[in-house]
């Protein structure tokens, strides 16, 4: 009887390391793809779309060269010929609607961005604000919820 709860025992433990050696491969193929959509395109015709965010900025903000009003935003980062991107298209806050189910309406900043990865991924989309020279606010940076990287403006 002790022979057997023994050999029991060793196979609960080595069915546990083998499903964990899997999980962890799984997560590691799961990294590496995330990189590469995050990678340059492999031509210059190459169109990479990332996940959308949505924010809400209550004053004026300028996004590159372009005056965001105070209202909501989808924000999404795009991959182009090898450029990476952050889009901002207007949503519409229509009486009735509740956030995760607004309209998408036109797209009102295209800016180029350099992306850095960063140790953990945001669970809500993140902008990180500067004042600039004119004492202005403008984006510094981006995290798109469900991405582990930051895009600097």
């Amino acid at each position: 009887m002790k022979n057997f709860m023994t050999s029991k025992i060793k196979t609960i433990v080595a069915a546990a390391l083998l499903t964990l050696a899997c999980g962890s491969f799984g997560l590691i193929t799961l990294a590496q793809d995330h990189q590469a959509h995050h990678a340059q395109g492999k031509s210059d015709n190459d169109v990479i779309v990332g996940k959308k965010g949505e924010v809400h900025f209550t004053t004026q903000v300028k996004a590159g060269s372009t005056v965001l009003k105070p209202g909501m935003y989808q924000v999404q980062h795009v991959t182009e010929g090898g450029e990476h991107l952050i889009i901002f298209k207007e949503m519409s806050m229509p009486a009735g609607y509740k956030m995760g189910n607004t309209p998408i309406g036109t797209e009102v900043a295209r800016i180029k961005c350099n992306v850095e990865p960063v140790n953990k991924m945001v669970n809500n989309t993140k902008i990180t604000l500067r004042t600039n020279t004119a004492g202005e606010k403008e984006i510094a940076e981006v995290q798109v919820a469900g991405e582990a990287f930051k895009h600097l403006l």
